[in-house]
């Protein structure tokens, strides 16, 4: 009997959030966009199980990027994380979340609430790998 293949996750984070996605995902076949453009070409030549946006995303475009992306019509969840520190206030962090919820994500992981360790990865990683369950 085949193993099951591990999930096509494509991740698309600022460069200084990758090293946390492959640890978080390590079980994972992760590809990388850099840029909106790389998205959307991986997008229409590679399938994939997840796609992960970063909020600092390709210069801080990633609501624009996931309007594109939401706006095909693949099915497989959408999240967003915030892996490193910005200028986000509460209010500002909390639009910027109801904006992706209105785009059509399926969830929104502030990474920076959870410590950068194997326990606290292996949640986010839980809370990643049952999306892709519900599709």
């Amino acid at each position: 009997m085949n193993a099951p293949q591990p999930p096509r996750v494509l991740v698309a984070v600022s460069p200084q959030a990758k090293e946390r996605m492959r640890r978080i995902l390590a079980d994972c076949e992760l590809r990388f966009a850099d840029t909106a453009c790389d998205l959307l070409h991986a997008l229409d030549n590679e399938q994939c199980d997840m796609l992960i946006v970063g909020a600092h995303f390709d210069e801080s475009s990633a609501v624009s990027a996931l309007e594109r992306v939401l706006s095909r019509p693949e099915s497989f969840p959408v999240v967003c994380v915030r892996g490193l520190p910005s200028m986000f206030g509460k209010g500002s962090l909390a639009a910027f979340r109801m904006a992706l919820s209105e785009l059509g994500t399926q969830n929104f992981i502030d990474l920076l609430e959870y410590p950068d360790d194997d326990a606290a990865n292996a949640r986010v990683r839980a809370m990643l790998l049952r999306l892709i369950d519900r599709v």
